[in-house]
């Protein structure tokens, strides 16, 4: 039985603040500023742990409960828990990216009003693609200006993900891997033919060059959807849709998720530890500052099967074909800090 995990999508927090949200400056001394960054050093799996109550975070077998039935992506590499000769392993990408539809400040009470961060682009595939290749935060600023502001108390953000995408190795060679995460197949979205699940290789240019199925090597884009889409993700009871190989049907159909026959957008909500308090615009002096740093390392989860150091490898390894194998794309996780 292949496993496919999603431990942290429902909890973990993500969000991402575009570059070009309508009427936004980057030259104001006042107002809301908000920040992202990367952080390649610190694991996105450390926090798995923490998430499912059976287990500590010393990512060790006795961690796991007894009997051991199969690997987590929090163990440390190296480890066979599950004694089925595949090792933990993870791979930390050379650059990751988060599409988000829309973001917006979440007002806590109905005195409030919502405040656009990256306003709603119209269609999924408008999305604000924000890149990440260091532990930097200058390339995705966004600054709101007082007159963009309504007083206000805000409890966090909300926002709309269309797909994450990693750069790593993939049988020795580096590959662009993307999931998608909301459904762009209805027409309000331009009837693209994307699911929740589906995972795609794509070029440095955005181009799909074909569908992740349980080989790893489809060539083409196929015309068509066949039938062995239907991985994990099992078939959307709403719309019919095949998913992908990505999460599973427990996951996909959780009630947050389940939208509705004509959208299956992702959506995440994430709290701010301290509301944020916004003062009349008239009065705002100061620049407020968000910064959210992602942990991105390790954020490519797999059992290796043919350890010899070339990294994944489903196509000569088995870690994406061979019964029982577990791999996962893994949500970073973030941390938010308000000054």
């Amino acid at each position: 039985m292949r496993y496919f995990f999603q431990f942290a999508l429902l909890t973990v927090v993500y969000v991402l603040f575009g570059s070009c949200s309508t009427g936004t400056t980057t030259t104001s001394t006042t107002g809301l500023r908000l920040e992202t960054a990367a952080d390649f050093s610190a694991s996105a799996s450390a926090s798995l742990s923490q998430l499912v109550t059976k287990q500590t975070t010393t990512g060790a077998c006795a961690d796991l409960t007894t009997p051991i039935t199969s690997d987590d992506p929090f163990l440390a590499d190296g480890l066979d828990c599950d004694v089925d000769g595949g090792l933990v392993a993870h791979v930390t990408p050379t650059r990751y990216s988060i599409a988000f539809k829309r973001a917006t400040l979440v007002p806590s009470d109905s005195s409030s009003t919502a405040i656009d961060l990256i306003s709603d682009q119209g269609t999924l595939a408008q999305s604000e693609d924000v890149v990440f290749t260091s532990d930097d935060n200058s390339e995705t600023v966004v600054t709101l200006t007082p007159s963009q502001l309504t007083a206000g108390t805000y409890s966090g953000v909300e926002a709309e993900l269309y797909y994450f995408q990693l750069t790593f190795p993939v049988g020795g060679v580096t590959k662009n891997v993307r999931i998608y995460m909301s459904d762009d197949a209805f027409a309000a979205e331009g009837s693209l033919g994307h699911h929740q699940g589906d995972i795609t290789f794509i070029d440095d240019n955005g181009t799909e060059l074909g569908w992740i199925d349980s080989t790893w090597l489809s060539a083409n884009l196929a015309a068509t959807r066949s039938s062995d889409q239907n991985g994990a993700g099992g078939t959307d009871a709403q719309t019919g849709h095949d998913r992908g190989f990505f999460g599973n049907a427990a996951f996909w159909n959780t009630t947050d998720l389940a939208q509705g026959a004509g959208q299956d957008i992702y959506l995440t909500t994430f709290p701010f530890a301290t509301p944020l308090q916004i003062p009349a615009p008239t009065s705002i002096t100061a620049l407020t500052t968000i910064t959210v740093t992602f942990s991105v390392a390790d954020t490519f989860y797999y059992e290796d099967f043919a350890p010899r150091g070339t990294g994944f490898s489903p196509d000569s390894g088995g870690e994406a074909t061979s019964e029982g194998t577990e791999w996962a794309p893994l949500p970073p996780d973030a941390t938010v800090v308000v000054e």
